[in-house]
């Protein structure tokens, strides 16, 4: 029988990091841009659409990586419900490596940083996916 409510922890750890190289002269992450996990996607080719509060997305200056280097990562529990569309997948997840979309939004106007122009991804490490259940509790 499924369980009422299923959490998964979606993570990027800062011991591998999403690393990047800012162009935009307009702001930097954490200061002018947010970044912000949109969609997760498991190694089925399934996608998992994120709202903008599902994710807490930290950025930092990379210290290893020159003028304009940032280092994102990012940590979030996400609640799935029996009547989630997306339940049948969730409920076969245990651990796994997982891909992600990450967006820069400018926060003045909401407009997105073009990857490119604004900035450039140097590193795209996978994630990880964790389903908690009252079995792992």
């Amino acid at each position: 029988m499924s369980e009422p409510n299923v959490l998964v922890n979606f993570r990027l750890d800062r011991d591998r990091p999403m690393r990047i190289k800012w162009l935009a002269t307009d702001g930097v992450p954490g200061d002018g841009y947010k970044a912000q996990v949109t969609v997760i996607k498991l190694d089925d080719g399934a996608t998992l659409e994120m709202d903008s509060s599902a994710i807490l997305e930290q950025t930092a200056p990379d210290p290893t990586g020159g003028l304009g280097a940032y280092l994102v990562t990012f940590n979030g529990m996400v609640g799935f419900a029996s009547d989630h569309p997306d339940r049948v997948r969730i409920d076969k997840l245990e651990d796994e490596e997982i891909g992600y979309d990450m967006v820069f939004i400018r926060e003045r106007d909401g407009q997105l940083a073009v990857e490119g122009e604004d900035y450039e991804i140097r590193e795209h490490p996978r994630g990880m996916a964790h389903k908690l259940s009252r079995r792992h509790a």
